[in-house]
């Protein structure tokens, strides 16, 4: 093959998303611009380097707790991966909390992803049972955040 014909990859995006990746604690992260489109992903739990064994087992013990609730019609699921908020802004009061009633359509929270704040609002009506993150935790695609009853 000759180097006329030889792709040239970018990596900076890569090695973004790589840091993010790192920096949020997640296991994949994908990003869409267009007709441009890219994904990376680490291994999978069960690896786990002397360095970071806590670390693993501690993503494990979480994992299996969101599995729990991961196919539960009651589930408030993330649309996104990012940064949970669960107050509109530093020292204001949470938009919901358990026992709270909601409504269709009003606002549980808000994920920042790529710096864009967005709101999270409820698909369904009913009481706040559980909140399943915390504050300014990372989240994932699907990932359970919160339980209405």
């Amino acid at each position: 093959m000759t180097s006329k014909n030889k792709k040239i990859i970018d990596k900076k995006p890569i090695e973004d998303l790589s840091i993010l990746l790192d920096e949020l604690n997640l296991t994949e992260i994908s990003y869409q611009e267009g007709d441009f489109a890219i994904s990376v992903s680490r291994a999978a739990k069960g690896v786990v380097s002397n360095s970071s064994s806590t670390n693993a087992v501690n993503s494990q013990d979480q994992g299996n707790n969101e599995d729990d609730y991961s196919s539960d019609p009651r589930a408030i699921k993330s649309p996104m991966v990012g940064t949970v908020y669960l107050q509109p802004e530093p020292g204001a009061n949470t938009f919901v909390k358990e026992g709270d009633q909601v409504k269709n359509g009003q606002t549980l929270l808000i994920i920042e992803a790529m710096k864009t704040m967005n709101p999270i609002e409820s698909t369904l009506q009913g009481k706040v049972s559980k909140i399943l993150v915390e504050n300014e935790q990372a989240v994932e695609f699907g990932q359970p955040l919160m339980l209405i009853d």
